[in-house]
């Protein structure tokens, strides 16, 4: 290997292992996991399906990606009439796959609102000031603006409903009431920061009633669905998506999963529809990954997910910190730190200085910047991996706690976020606290 590529490669190896990884969207794969994606297989075209490749010499591929889907109705237990593409290369091109399969340009989309933690392929453009001034009173719902910053809302016509103002939850009643007004094509929920479960048969009858399809994001739960901690929407949705590479310790990349007649459409739309060969190594980690996953030692790991992050979630309640919706039922934790009078960017970075990584993230009512939101996300897929458990959450909601504290005083002797960014790297309290965290990695080390 190139010396410089080397070097970068161990510095980021040391990286990840003398850093805390709270970010709820990121977990560590294992080491066969990282094989399979490495082998051979990425050497292969294999543009088609299984039995049916534009290239010759696709037998053992078709093995591959057969054995892959088999793996998938069996861990999601797939109904009998349901099949899995696995070709999708991310999260963001499964869904415009479904979209493009099963959607006409103009058609009518309904999704969560992006700052109450929905996704930004599920349509999202925003508005001028002048705009948003003429919407202002219009509560749960909005319509979209000018600016159409996704290509979902290029194509499709997407409007998105809000949470509650006072609960940060769902408003099912009103979501139905906005269906019914809006009448869309395609009904999406699922999202990257709502840390609630989601009522899956409300929203079913919600789109029955409407007539129109169901498209659940999963997206963030697909390992905690797997392993059964979480209740699945396969079956009851039209269409599920997920990521691999989140809660189910895969390789970047995304599944579709839908009934017969459905899939068929979308295996067309994603090829010759949109991509063209497969990543047949992240096919291998995908399938690696799955059966790790059919494992008991998986299951007990997802449960422990659930566990940390409730954790997570009380801990920072009883520091004072306002936890988004009250607290959490799944891997994630969303903070408003409007309350403390300081924003999601200047925390993130001042726990990154401390080795604890995390990320700025709008919340419900979002009333900073994109570019310094009023929250925080956090979560504890990663810290899971490692083995950490209870003791080590008080522990790590403690630092939480002291290093905001930092931060608050750090900004306050601060012209702007670049000033504030000097005086933290050179903060004595925050390097003591990142060796305070590096000696925690170290107990609980990544198996490389």
């Amino acid at each position: 290997m190139n010396l410089q590529l080397q070097k970068i490669l161990e510095n980021e190896t040391k990286r990840q292992q003398e850093t805390l990884d709270l970010i709820p969207s990121e977990n560590f794969s294992s080491e066969a996991v990282r094989k399979a994606v490495g082998s051979v297989f990425m050497h292969k075209y294999s543009e088609g399906y299984p039995g049916a490749r534009y290239y010759e010499g696709n037998e053992f591929i078709d093995q591959l990606e057969t054995l892959c889907i088999d793996m998938v109705k069996k861990v999601f237990k797939l109904p009998t009439d349901w099949s899995a593409n696995v070709q999708p290369l991310a999260g963001s091109n499964a869904n415009l796959a479904v979209y493009n399969g099963l959607l006409e340009p103009g058609d009518k989309i309904l999704s969560m609102y992006l700052p109450d933690g929905g996704h930004l392929s599920h349509g999202w453009s925003y508005g001028t000031k002048e705009e948003n001034a003429r919407r202002a009173d219009e509560g749960m719902v909005y319509r979209g603006g000018s600016r159409k910053v996704n290509i979902v809302s290029k194509f499709y016509n997407v409007v998105q409903y809000k949470t509650n103002p006072e609960t940060n939850l769902f408003d099912y009643d009103f979501v139905e009431k906005l269906a019914i007004e809006e009448k869309p094509k395609m009904i999406i929920t699922g999202g990257t920061a709502y840390p609630r479960n989601i009522d899956y048969k409300r929203m079913r009858k919600i789109a029955d009633k409407v007539g129109a399809l169901y498209l659940s994001d999963v997206a963030h739960e697909a390992g905690l669905i797997a392993a059964g901690v979480l209740e699945s929407p396969i079956g009851i949705a039209d269409v599920v998506t997920f990521t691999t590479h989140k809660t189910l310790r895969g390789p970047k990349g995304a599944v579709i999963v839908a009934r017969g007649d459905l899939i068929e459409k979308i295996n067309k739309s994603i090829i010759p529809g949109m991509q063209g060969g497969a990543h047949n190594g992240t096919i291998a980690g995908i399938t690696q990954a799955l059966f790790e996953a059919d494992t008991k030692e998986f299951k007990e790991y997802a449960n422990q997910i659930l566990v940390n992050a409730k954790t997570l979630a009380n801990e920072l309640a009883k520091f004072g910190f306002k936890i988004v919706s009250g607290g959490t039922d799944k891997h994630l934790v969303l903070i408003d730190l409007r309350g403390k009078d300081i924003g999601g960017k200047y925390v993130a970075r001042a726990l990154a200085h401390a080795n604890i990584v995390s990320n700025m993230n709008t919340v419900p009512y979002e009333s900073g910047s994109p570019l310094n939101p009023s929250g925080l996300r956090i979560g504890s897929p990663t810290v899971t991996t490692r083995g950490m458990k209870v003791a080590e959450m008080k522990q790590i909601s403690e630092w939480i706690n002291k290093i905001t504290n930092i931060a608050i005083e750090l900004k306050n002797k601060s012209e702007d976020f670049q000033s504030f960014d000097k005086l933290a790297l050179d903060n004595k309290q925050l390097k003591d606290f990142r060796k305070d965290v590096v000696n925690l990695c170290h107990k609980f080390p990544l198996h490389q």
